[in-house]
């Protein structure tokens, strides 16, 4: 049975307007076990991207638990959140982030400087990891010479350079074109059943969330349905 990586107790987020505590979660429980591809959608002000924020080690509840894998993130200071999301995290967002003076393989490799202290080691991991998501012989490639979905690539790329545990997923394909977004939830499943990364991902798009493999519905900070993706656990199924 696989453990989890990532579980939330109590989980709760309040931000202050003016003398008003306005909630943006509440009492969020929540688990996520190795291996899993999550989706997590609900409408704007749902608290999807606080929850995300909080998940990633970015910001802080107000109370409850963050564990991740068994250690509690929530209650460590910024010097330690830091290694985390080094070590633990790899993050994928929908404007790509990519360094424009930065090759793709630069791009890729800029996560492992404070880990891998040999260049030629981070350079081969760099081409390999981009060689797993399509992108051989564009190593040398700029991201202004790159197409969105190469980026976003190159992104995924970058976020698993590292070896997380998790990866987080901000709307991954909200920048991208109908072929672009098939490609890309499509690697990130390709991800999850072949090499077991785990992912939970943020996205508006129920045809992008229809290709994880359980997903959660968001509404006023607290998960009020939850249903399994067909699509990946079919999948899923015949790879066993």
């Amino acid at each position: 049975m696989s453990k989890p990586v990532l579980k939330t107790e109590k989980l709760t987020k309040s931000y202050m307007l003016g003398k008003r505590s306005i909630p943006a979660l509440s009492n969020l429980n929540l688990q996520v076990n190795a291996g899993e591809f999550v989706a997590i959608m609900g409408p704007s002000g749902s608290g999807k991207t606080t929850l995300l924020n909080i998940l990633g080690c970015i910001d802080k509840p107000t109370s409850g638990q963050v564990l991740l894998d068994g250690v509690d993130v929530a209650a460590l200071p910024e010097s330690e959140l830091y290694k985390i999301r080094r070590n633990k995290i790899g993050f994928v967002f929908q404007t790509f982030n990519l360094l424009p003076y930065l090759n793709a393989r630069e791009n890729v490799e800029l996560p492992m400087e404070g880990k891998i202290k040999s260049k030629s080691e981070r350079r081969r991991k760099a081409s390999e990891l981009l060689r797993m998501v399509g992108l051989s012989g564009r190593e040398e490639h700029r991201p202004q010479k790159l197409s969105a979905g190469e980026q976003q690539r190159v992104a995924i790329a970058r976020a698993l350079a590292n070896d997380p545990a998790i990866i987080l997923a901000d709307e991954p394909t909200g920048n991208l074109d109908a072929r672009n977004k098939r490609e890309i939830v499509g690697l990130l499943a390709d991800l999850n059943v072949n090499q077991g990364t785990t992912i939970v991902m943020v996205t508006h798009d129920s045809h992008v969330a229809a290709h994880t493999e359980r997903l959660l519905f968001l509404n006023d900070g607290k998960i009020t349905k939850e249903k399994q993706g067909l699509h990946l656990a079919k999948k899923k199924a015949e790879c066993s």
